[in-house]
């Protein structure tokens, strides 16, 4: 849990007037005085593929400590998942390539969101590459950063994404939406989303998803593009999201969802038994 921080501030001149903070565990002892809440800390998780290279951003973050408490920090997979059973921070920050190997970051993405749904993860890529950031986000990635930004961005990504926001920049979320309207074939939604929309609604958010604006969606599908507006609003509210860019992240994720439980269910299954036939004895006179 995040801890909370109480500053006492002394009004009236002591003898030996100072300001102090006790802590006891998680609990805080209080002497006399006004009483001021600070800013709730963010636990987090930073992960880098070097030790060297988690010192230097563990530094960085304590640098900015009233705002965050890095809790534990990792260069391999193994590491990063331990120290997320043991601490379940708020956001997890991680590295597409781990001490591991490259990309060994991206493959934990789905282990995370699987095993941790409540801590949010933001993916550190080293550039822009479009295939990656539609991987990220449809492995679990509530956001993806480029390293080559500066720290004090780093700090907005994370508070951004432990407030349940998604984080990428203008010239990310082009690319993982013109991935989307570059497909070959017509988007598919999962059933379990499909499930909570009416037909209409359904018909609207696919071509959503596709890239096709308001009056696109409204010419094809012979509606006003109010009409077609009210459909999005609705969906949004059903599906737990604010924008278009979320409802595509959304169903990416629950598509991605679905394909998973398929392999698990077809790694259980038994494999189908040989059936040999036996051959007919023939009959023997005496």
């Amino acid at each position: 849990m995040p801890r909370t921080w109480v500053c006492i501030e002394f009004h009236e001149p002591t003898r030996g007037d100072r300001r102090y903070l006790s802590r006891i565990g998680d609990d805080l002892t209080v002497g006399v005085g006004r009483l001021k809440t600070m800013r709730t800390q963010t636990s987090v998780l930073i992960s880098e593929p070097t030790k060297m290279y988690c010192d230097l951003l563990r530094k960085a973050f304590y640098s900015v400590r009233q705002r965050f408490q890095v809790v534990a920090y990792s260069a391999s997979a193994g590491e990063i998942l331990a120290a997320l059973q043991e601490y379940r921070p708020q956001v997890a920050v991680i590295n597409s390539d781990l001490e591991d190997g490259a990309l060994t970051g991206i493959r934990l993405l789905s282990v995370i969101r699987k095993n941790y749904p409540d801590t949010r993860t933001l993916l550190v890529i080293g550039s822009p590459d479009p295939k990656l950031m539609v991987d990220a986000f449809r492995l679990g990635a509530d956001g993806v950063f480029n390293r080559n930004r500066p720290f004090e961005h780093l700090c907005k990504a994370v508070e951004a994404i432990s407030r349940g926001q998604i984080w990428a920049n203008a010239e990310e979320l082009h690319h993982v939406l013109n991935a989307f309207a570059r497909s070959p074939k017509p988007q598919e939604l999962d059933s379990t989303v499909e499930s909570r929309l009416t037909k209409r609604e359904t018909a609207v958010v696919r071509l959503a998803i596709e890239g096709l604006s308001n009056r696109e969606i409204a010419k094809q599908l012979t509606l006003t593009e109010h009409t077609v507006k009210n459909y999005l609003f609705r969906v949004f509210d059903k599906l737990g999201v604010s924008n278009r860019v979320e409802l595509v992240l959304f169903c990416l994720r629950q598509e991605e969802e679905a394909r998973e439980e398929f392999s698990e269910e077809k790694e259980m299954a038994p494999s189908p038994r040989k059936v040999f036939a036996v051959p007919k004895q023939k009959a023997v006179g005496r």
